[in-house]
């Protein structure tokens, strides 16, 4: 949850892949959402795309929408053709113990904090021609009431073909994007995946795998192919580089892990099951890069004769579905293990100004398991454990600092549960004129329980700071129109 403001940031972003927006399981991530803009396109409700009316979590339904490049359409209003949408973020959140000075920015309280957290503006929708030939796009930018920043957010462009393969329907597509698992459809990752809104301001863990999102996101350009086969096998591989520091400054971003030295692959694979009203899928991701870490000296400069930095991530993930008829129970659960590899050589030369790691070779982990059940597409209830792990490395995860980030054993394991409801009124077909579909919204509660933070219960920064301290209850209105 929240953002990490502890000294020599740009050394440990880099080298544990934090999120400065936050990462699934540990920070809070930049939320993903759905907008009305797609209803008034399709003319349908944003329950026929998404669990729970909002989204993110796509149906078979939504997945089909996004694998064709957001290119259906049906809608014979004038809005129809109009592909813009607004969202807006408020909360309010507690924290079991006050903030330690220097966590949090000065116009900012140590507790008990509410107000706007973000806005995003977002240009979203498609055009199909009558051969088939599909293009779209999502393209999202976000004010950060948090950082008082403006940035480019998930953008995905789309172009789309359907064929037949074997003598069944399958989608080809090209995705120019920003970020590893924009294009992804299964919510199998850090940007999509749960918890899909959060703190904007409290504590989160010290480390986090560089597909948790956030890190490599908004800062990364790509371009992936894919295939969707029959809707129940996908895969999608591509190339990803670091935007160049024109692109950085005129998008408001930052580098993430630094500048890559070649290019990165990325691969993804599931393979999904239907039967009755049940739908499942399970598969894995792959994604490499090599970079120059970050230069603290220079805002979008990097170094790299003092040695690079690589990372290797593989995911495992999964996902299950129970849609019932007319939507009245909907049932879903969704899981990751990621495993990291980080070879630190760009960190472990103590003549560096970079020097903040123990060791060449790191390892991460992070386990995630959900489930979330809706009654109408309307209440709704959600359960999650997080759980990230890795190797002890003093000068990587313990900055001596009091200000509740740090490790006294120069530990990453945090390990959290969170609980959430949500009541969710618009978004079905019996939404009422003249909403429909302009506007959407969710009220929704969450509280984080840690267990464990940066590598022990109590005392984990070694200025008495325990871990049950920096459990979060948020309460937060997400509304897009």
């Amino acid at each position: 949850m929240g953002r990490s403001k502890k000294t020599g940031w740009w050394v440990r972003s880099s080298l544990l892949a934090l999120t400065a927006a936050g990462a699934i399981g540990i920070d809070a991530a930049t939320p993903a959402r759905a907008v009305p803009a797609f209803a008034q396109q399709t003319g349908y409700a944003c329950a026929q795309c998404h669990i729970g009316a909002l989204g993110p979590q796509l149906t078979p339904f939504g997945r089909m929408f996004k694998m064709r490049g957001y290119s259906i359409r049906g809608g014979d209003q004038w809005y129809s053709h109009v592909p813009v949408a607004v969202w807006m973020q408020f909360g309010f959140e507690h924290y079991n113990k006050d903030l330690p000075a220097g966590s949090y920015a000065h116009y900012y309280n140590a507790n008990d904090n509410a107000g706007l957290d973000a806005v995003s503006i977002f240009i979203a929708g498609g055009w199909q021609n009558d051969a088939g030939v599909g293009f779209g796009a999502f393209i999202q930018t976000t004010y950060d009431n948090t950082a008082k920043t403006i940035a480019e957010d998930n953008t995905d462009i789309k172009v789309t073909d359907q064929i037949t393969l074997n003598g069944k329907d399958t989608i080809i597509g090209v995705s120019l994007n920003n970020g590893p698992g924009v294009a992804d459809p299964y919510n199998d990752n850090g940007i999509w995946g749960y918890p899909y809104i959060g703190p904007f301001i409290g504590l989160g863990g010290n480390a986090s795998l560089a597909l948790d999102g956030g890190v490599l996101q908004s800062n990364t350009v790509g371009v992936t192919g894919y295939i969707w086969y029959d809707q129940s096998i996908y895969l999608e591989a591509g190339l990803y580089t670091s935007e160049s520091p024109w692109q950085l400054q005129h998008t408001g971003e930052a580098y993430g892990l630094g500048s890559n030295t070649g290019v990165e692959p990325y691969v993804q694979f599931d393979k999904a099951w239907f039967w009755g009203p049940n739908n499942a899928h399970a598969g894995f991701t792959f994604w490499n890069g090599r970079f120059n870490p970050v230069n603290p000296a220079a805002k979008f400069g990097t170094i790299g004769n003092y040695g690079h930095n690589t990372y290797t991530d593989l995911w495992f993930q999964h996902g299950y579905q129970f849609l019932s008829d007319n939507d009245v129970h909907e049932v879903a659960n969704d899981g990751y293990l990621g495993i990291e590899w980080q070879d630190l050589k760009g960190f472990t030369n103590p003549n560096s100004p970079l020097y903040g790691s123990s060791k060449n070779s790191n390892m991460l982990y992070h386990w995630h398991e959900g489930v979330n059940y809706f009654y109408q597409n309307t209440y709704g209830f959600n359960i999650a454990y997080d759980k990230v792990w890795g190797n002890k490395n003093q000068l990587l995860y313990n900055n001596g600092l009091n200000d509740g980030t740090g490790s006294i054993k120069g530990s990453p394991d945090t390990t959290f549960w969170l609980f959430e409801v949500d009541w969710v009124p618009f978004g079905k077909e019996d939404h009422f004129w003249p909403l429909r579909p302009f506007i959407n919204w969710r009220l929704g509660l969450q509280y984080y329980l840690y267990t464990q933070f940066n590598g022990a219960g109590r005392n984990y920064d070694g200025f008495g700071r325990n871990a049950s301290d920096n459990n979060t209850l948020f309460l937060y209105l997400w509304t897009v129109f």
